[in-house]
Parts: C-alpha cells; sequence; structure tokens
C-alpha cells in the first residue's frame, strides 16, 4: 500500500498580488523621500541659485538699460544768404556830358581821374558798396587824398575803407566824400576829354553835379 502524499499548500494568488502592491509602494515612498531630501540639500540649493540667468554687459539686455540715450541731432545751420551784389553805376558829368574815368584803365593808387567820353569800359564802372565806397577795377576805389584842402586831384587806390574813401551822394547831385566834406569837381568848369577830376569847396555849380546811373 503507497504512502498517501500530501498536497503542498499554495498560496492564495490574491494575498500574492496585495504583498507585491504593497512592496511596490514602499518603494516609491522611499524613493520620493529620497528625492525630495537630495533637491533641498545645500549643496543643490545654492547651484540651482547660480543657475538663474543674470543679465551681463554683453547682453543685449545689458546694452539696451546701460546704453546712454543717443542725443538729439542738432539742426542742420542755415546757410547765410549771399551779401547783395553791388549796384555798378557810372559818374557822368552834367557840364560836359563825360563821364569820370581812369586814365588808360590802370589800377594803380595814386592814379589821377579824367572825365571822357562815356565808352561802358570798366575804366569807368564804379560799384556802390554798403558801406559808401565807389569801387574800380576789382580792387581800386574812389579816393579823396586832399587831407581836406581844396583843389587836389580825385584819385584811386587801393581799397582800405576809410572815410576819404567814403562817398555820400547829395539831393543837388554833388557828390561829397565823408572824411573832408569836400565836393568831387571838374577843374576849371572845362568840358573837354582828359580835363583833371578834382576835389573842391561844395557849391553845387554844373561842373560839380553828377548823374549816377
Amino acid at each position: 500500500m503507497y504512502d498517501q502524499v500530501t498536497p503542498r499548500r499554495r498560496l492564495p494568488i490574491g494575498l500574492l498580488a496585495w504583498v507585491l502592491a504593497g512592496a511596490l509602494l514602499l518603494a516609491a515612498v522611499v524613493g520620493t523621500v529620497w528625492v525630495l531630501n537630495h533637491d533641498l540639500s545645500p549643496g543643490n540649493a545654492s547651484a540651482q541659485g547660480s543657475a538663474e540667468p543674470s543679465a551681463t554687459a554683453g547682453t543685449p539686455e545689458a546694452s539696451l538699460v546701460s546704453a546712454p540715450a543717443s542725443p538729439e541731432p542738432s539742426p542742420t545751420p542755415s546757410t547765410p544768404p549771399p551779401p547783395p551784389t553791388p549796384t555798378v553805376v557810372t559818374l557822368q558829368g552834367a557840364a560836359s556830358g563825360r563821364c569820370l574815368d581812369v586814365p588808360g584803365g590802370a589800377a594803380v593808387d595814386g592814379a589821377a581821374l579824367q572825365i571822357y567820353d562815356c565808352n561802358g569800359s570798366a575804366a569807368q564802372q564804379w560799384a556802390a558798396s554798403t558801406s559808401g565806397e565807389l569801387r574800380t577795377l576789382g580792387t581800386m576805389c574812389l579816393d579823396d587824398p586832399s587831407g581836406g584842402q581844396p583843389g587836389g586831384p580825385a584819385t584811386v587806390w587801393t581799397c582800405h575803407g576809410a572815410a576819404n574813401q567814403q562817398w555820400s551822394p547829395q539831393a543837388d547831385g554833388t557828390v561829397r566824400n565823408v572824411a573832408t566834406g569836400l565836393c568831387l569837381d571838374v577843374a576849371n568848369a572845362l568840358v573837354d576829354n582828359g580835363t583833371p577830376a578834382i576835389m573842391y569847396t561844395c557849391h553845387a555849380g554844373a561842373n560839380q553835379q553828377w548823374s549816377v546811373s
């Protein structure tokens, strides 16, 4: 007669599932605690703090904050208007009908003037400046060298702006020097070509009257 074999006792499947679930839950809890402790440790805290982005001088954000504002562009200065063009005139003697003339058109200091047939040449053109000069031949001015003594010649001299080169046309037709008060005159009231122009005491005679045109 064979011995009767007693079958082994097996754990129920449901109990085994509960055991496994409990083990997994315990492992999850332990893992969570370890992670939390690791993240909150002083070393990690400083690492996290140093990982924060900071603006440096080389970044565009820093440049926008620290760069000074661009200055407003200064207005472009306006170009001043050019000086007015001097009025070019001739001085024609009322008695002779001839014009005040630089002999030979010589632009020489001290050249004595004359009257001569009006011909429109540069030697008979006088540019009236705003300061009262009568300029001719570029750099020469009608000049009274008399020092106030009547009878001396009227001349041209390099323009220098002094009062003896400034002239004041009068309502009676005379042309008076600002420095001496003498008038531009045709010597001895003659009317011939080549008659000298002189400086003389103003009397408004025909030989001291000039048509400025």
